[in-house]
């Protein structure tokens, strides 16, 4: 990795640390304070100078590799990081809310942090294995990665729209299930903990978490629906969780048909049924299912907001479990240990 590449990459990391302390600290002013709405402008101006930053560290490791950027985990996480400090810049923008702020950044600044510990290999530019030499490369990877930030988005706009709504039960349950499931791949990345044991670990905070949620809407009631104001910052990001998925799910949808026609052209077929293929498969239909329920109007935004958070571990699995968590396949080659 050449010096300006890491320069502008570590911008980009540190400008998204920066964002989400901002973020942070102005969540404990008054609403209406002056110094809040500056620290605000302050937040996103700093995400904006990452989000550029990033731009152009792609741009430069693309001109050094002489390649499309995007061949290993490292460079994916880049691109991730990159499409969700961009969506949430764009939300921002089309919505003027701020409140999803602190979770982008810190979701940028996570999949910083879960890079910087990958080997010195990961970072260095690298010839590619065969398996990657294509041009199907640029045509199918970056669809999948923006369609998986973009359900990310939409997974912590759930979050939020159960916060206003008032499920703090459910909102603790969900939260739970997600960090036990990023736990599990931590874990399965850098150290030896037997693989049955992170997997049984990632689907069953998967499993239990939403089900908890679920059930907790019946034993606890809703808190705060009297508030107004809650109650539109809910129905915004209700509207900002179906976005995301508006954008997404085309995006994996193109994906999942570039994916068959690479490995048509590769394998000499066009579903093999490998397991991170099958993941892409459960992913697409979780949020066709998701579309299906929100026209019907079968569930309520609270409850609709679980299921964005059930796409989101869903797509988390896709996108890094596969990896981690040992489960091989075809795509395993872009499994490190």
């Amino acid at each position: 990795m050449s010096e300006i590449q890491m320069y502008l990459t570590n911008t980009a990391g540190i400008s998204s640390m920066a964002s989400f302390w901002a973020f942070v600290i102005s969540g404990g002013l008054r609403p209406n304070a002056d110094f809040r709405k500056t620290l605000l402008k302050i937040a996103t101006f700093v995400m904006a100078v990452g989000f550029i930053a990033l731009t152009l560290a792609i741009v430069a490791r693309g001109i050094e590799a002489q390649r499309f950027p995007l061949s290993n985990l490292w460079e994916s996480l880049l691109w991730f990081a990159w499409a969700t400090m961009g969506g949430y810049l764009y939300i921002a923008r089309a919505y003027g809310i701020q409140q999803l702020g602190w979770l982008a950044s810190l979701t940028a600044a996570t999949m910083f942090l879960y890079g910087s510990w990958l080997p010195q290999s990961q970072h260095e530019i690298q010839p590619l294995v065969p398996a990657l030499v294509s041009y199907w490369r640029q045509i199918h990877v970056p669809p999948l990665i923006i369609s998986y930030a973009m359900f990310f988005l939409a997974g912590l706009a759930g979050f939020i729209n159960l916060f206003f709504c008032g499920r703090y039960v459910s909102l603790a349950c969900s939260a739970l299930a997600v960090i036990l499931a990023c736990t599990a791949i931590q874990l399965g990345t850098h150290s030896k903990t037997d693989a049955h044991i992170l997997q049984a670990l990632f689907v069953g905070a998967t499993v239990f978490g939403p089900l908890a949620s679920f059930l907790t809407f019946r034993i606890y009631s809703a808190r705060r629906m009297a508030d107004e104001k809650s109650q539109k910052l809910a129905a915004v990001y209700d509207d900002v969780g179906n976005r995301c998925v508006a954008i997404g799910f085309p995006l994996l949808t193109i994906g999942i048909i570039t994916g068959g026609l690479w490995a048509n052209h590769a394998w000499g077929s066009y579903w093999s049924w490998d397991p991170k293929e099958s993941m892409a498969l459960v992913t697409w239909l979780g949020y066709a299912a998701y579309i299906h329920l929100r026209i019907q109007q079968n569930l309520s935004q609270e409850k609709l907001s679980v299921v964005l958070i059930i796409g989101l571990l869903l797509t988390l699995l896709t996108y890094l479990g596969f990896n981690s968590l040992g489960f091989g396949g075809l795509h395993s080659y872009g499994q490190f240990k």
